[in-house]
């Protein structure tokens, strides 16, 4: 920032009314500035005297002079606007270019001033520029510098915050580890909104100390790293305030003021008030508990604030789920040393059969209690619906009271998509089945185009019998049409791979049962970070268009790595694939996507295998729901058996179809795959079996394959449950030509259940039969086609032999 003597003076000179006297001092300036134009002669050095600044008018012509770099610097001062701070001015001299003798230019000064700044000792900086004539009348410049420095930290202090809001020194953790923090480099990621901050500072840096440049968001960062390191400790709720106080100098003293919160870990939880409910079936509900022996990575009894209010949550959930819609439930956290023994036991609201001593609790360890008040539990009495004129009560009520049919709901508490049944009279009142009733009210009208139709619902409860009568009061509006579907977003995604997934045409009924169904498949092709449908209105009467916007993502994925095992020894493996492919650009751009096609590289390179694969999948083969899948690859093993080495490589061509779009169809499908491969075993031992050494050699194997899929897993990359089936039957030879006549059938089932959700642990179980047998001219069935079990692949520990 600099400001001109010069310019300061010309503004003051001409607001004060001057112009009638302009001309006479314009024509005596100029003169003088002809003067300076002269280069004045060489002068003996001498004995510094007093100088003065000597009244002056600038001029136009003076302040051109000074810019051109022509005049000399005869005097240098040092100041600040700051009286509490000493200036070292020595420091300053040794980051500035211009000094006093040298020749004045305005673009030193400008380099003076960011030269100045670039310490980070100053928060402003000026020079001011102003003419002077020394007393043997030498003209020249002085140059003021004008500096304010920041502040410098005095001293640290951290400080605990009490209960009753006084402080004090008693920290639970060591002052020392903590001032001696390492500043972490801050992402786009951190919670805490602390972004900007992320390339400010080293991450070897330490926390401040005294002697550094007092800074608000350096202090911020403190504070980050100070929580941090107190949430290691298991303080999940600290928080940390970086305050200042001046003192003498202009220093000032930083104190961190810590709010330790709750610290510890959960050993005992307690459920008081609960009758219609036991403490395990309240303990399968809440994520704070105590941590059982084998759950060695769990985090489950570190105590968190906002983990004990969703908690609560949870269990008043439970409890609504279970016709107890007036139940209230309040949460405590207690030290050991705040229960006494003998007020535990004497407990009248003590959990039934427990006998309770804080004593047997380590001191520092937290103890959860949730007090419930259940209430009475409801059924659901009678159902009604009113405001329909579309459909009738009784088509609306049929649609109701089907038992077997459930709807797709948003949990509120878990946060995720559930499945629930509807509410059903008599049976116990359910706030997931009261939504489940309202979904399907929803999609009954949705269905038939009338998309923005509302259902609403009165409860009617009754203490005296325990029923609650529920009536739906329906908000029908309009049916409407598609107009036209419009896409959005999709900058790298063919408008076709879009609108192949979305079950609605223009001109059709606008069902939002299957512009639902539509986004979960655009979801499902993992292209996209976001996906939206929505209506916007037309200029045609009952026709609304549709909305679909997306959000493209990265779909590319590259990664290797190493590995040892004691079958495979070392391996290393690379992996390059690209879900959303496109063949037709693999010359014009890079990487070529956009026609949802998947190709994929893998090779994995060990001591005792060497296994490459190339993959090409087309889920749309000329633009009809059928998938084209082709590849080839090259498998060599050395470890199958103790009496051979196999080599093989071929290729494949498979088509296949999903027998629906609805269920159950949508997850049944039936393909056939044509495979042409040479196999080759060499290094074939002398006491190796007749079928063995009858398949030495090479051999050109070509077969088809169909089969018959049932996939229901909730996840094709890591299903948590469900199950999945394939029947599938093989022949080779014969009208296949080649060497090898054989036929397979084999039968393969796989179940999937989660054990432990917190931690995505899931229980897997996979049967796996077979049947193979030769026909024709071949006698033994080729050792890569017999069926055995052992190995990595299916018996650990054993030899791949078995049967």
């Amino acid at each position: 920032m600099k400001k001109s003597g010069y310019a300061r003076g010309v503004l003051k000179w001409v607001s004060s009314g001057g112009w009638g006297r302009a001309l006479p001092i314009l024509v005596f300036l100029i003169g003088v500035g002809g003067l300076w134009a002269q280069e004045p002669e060489p002068k003996a050095e001498s004995q510094p005297s007093q100088t003065r600044a000597k009244t002056y008018v600038p001029s136009p012509s003076s302040s051109e002079k000074v810019a051109s770099g022509q005049i000399k610097i005869l005097e240098v001062e040092y100041s600040s606007r700051r009286t509490d701070v000493t200036i070292n001015e020595d420091k300053i001299r040794q980051n500035m270019r211009s000094n006093k003798g040298g020749v004045y230019s305005q673009q030193v000064v400008d380099g003076d001033i960011e030269s100045l700044y670039q310490t980070g000792d100053y928060e402003n900086v000026q020079i001011v520029t102003s003419e002077m004539r020394a007393d043997d009348g030498e003209r020249g410049v002085r140059l003021t510098v004008l500096v304010d420095p920041k502040v410098r930290v005095a001293e640290v202090e951290v400080k605990r915050k009490r209960a009753d809001g006084g402080l004090d020194d008693d920290l639970s953790v060591d002052k020392e580890d903590l001032l001696d923090l390492k500043l972490k480099a801050l992402t786009a990621s951190d919670a805490k909104g602390a972004a900007a901050l992320a390339n400010a500072f080293s991450p070897k840096e330490t926390v401040t100390k005294a002697g550094d440049t007092l800074s608000d968001e350096r202090l911020q960062r403190d504070a980050f790293a100070m929580e941090d390191f107190y949430r290691d400790k298991g303080y999940k709720d600290v928080k940390i305030v970086a305050k200042q106080e001046p003192v003498k100098g202009g220093e000032a003293k930083v104190i961190f003021e810590i709010d330790e919160g709750i610290r510890g870990f959960i050993s005992k939880i307690r459920f008081i008030g609960n009758q219609a409910a036991t403490a395990k079936e309240l303990e399968k509900v809440v994520k704070l508990k105590p941590k059982e022996w084998w759950q060695i990575f769990s985090k489950s009894d570190r105590f968190e604030e906002l983990a004990l209010k969703d908690d609560v949550s949870r269990i008043k959930n439970f409890y609504l789920n279970q016709g107890y819609i007036d139940v209230s439930v309040a949460a405590s956290v207690d030290l050991p040393r705040t229960l006494k023994n003998e007020e535990a036991k004497k407990d009248a609201n003590a959990p039934r059969g427990e006998d309770f001593d804080p004593d047997d609790i380590p001191a520092e360890d937290l103890i959860l209690t949730y007090r419930i008040e259940e209430g009475r539990q409801y059924r659901v009495g009678t159902l009604s619906v009113d405001g329909n004129a579309f459909f009738s009560a009784d088509d609306l009520m049929n649609e109701l009271m089907t038992k077997s049919k459930q709807v797709e709901i948003f949990d509120q508490v878990e946060l995720k998509m559930i499945k629930a049944d509807g509410l059903q009279e008599g049976e116990i009142y359910a706030v997931n089945s009261l939504q489940a009733s309202i979904e399907t009210l929803q999609d009954k009208y949705g269905r038939r185009g009338f998309r923005e139709a509302r259902v609403e619902y009165r409860m009617a409860p009754n203490v005296e019998n325990g029923r609650i009568d529920v009536s739906f009061n329906i908000k029908e509006g309009e049916k409407f049409y598609v107009d036209k579907i419009e896409i959005q977003g999709n900058t790298t995604t063919r408008d076709k791979v879009i609108r192949r997934e979305i079950d609605l045409a223009p001109g059709e009924v606008f069902d939002t049962v299957r512009e639902k169904a539509s986004k979960r498949r655009l979801e499902g092709l993992n292209y996209f970070s976001k996906v939206e449908t929505y209506a916007e209105e037309t200029d045609v009467p009952n026709r609304q268009k549709l909305i679909v916007k997306v959000e493209e993502k990265g779909t590319g994925e590259v990664s290797f790595g190493a590995g040892f095992s004691s079958v495979e020894l070392l391996t290393g493996n690379i992996t390059v694939g690209e879900k959303n492919f496109d063949l037709q650009k693999i010359f014009q751009s890079f990487p070529p996507r956009g026609a949802g096609q998947k190709v994929r590289f893998q090779a994995s390179i060990g001591f005792r295998s060497q296994n490459i694969n190339l993959s090409f999948t087309e889920p749309w083969f000329l633009d009809k729901p059928i998938r084209l899948d082709a590849g080839g690859y090259y498998n060599g093993a050395s470890y199958l058996s103790e009496f051979y080495n196999q080599k093989n490589y071929g290729a494949f061509t498979g088509l296949s179809r999903r027998l629906g779009d609805d269920f159950p169809l949508n997850r049944w499908s039936t393909g056939i795959t044509y495979r042409p491969e040479y196999y080759d075993i060499s290094d074939l031992q002398s006491d190796a079996p007749p079928y063995f050494q009858a398949s030495t050699g090479d051999t050109f194997k070509s077969s088809l394959r169909g089969s018959v899929t049932y996939d229901g897993r909730d996840s094709y990359m890591l299903a948590h449950s469900g199950q999945y089936f394939e029947f599938g039957a093989e022949g080779a030879g014969g009208p296949l030509l080649g060497s090898e006549n054989i036929w397979k059938i084999k039968a393969e089932f796989k179940t999937y259940h989660t054990l432990w959700k917190e931690k995505d642990v899931i229980f897997s179980a996979r049967v796996l039969v077979g049947l193979v047998d030769t026909y024709s001219t071949t006698e033994y069935v080729p050792v890569w086609d017999q069926l055995f079990a052992g190995g990595s692949g299916s018996i650990r520990g054993f030899d791949p032999s078995l049967g």
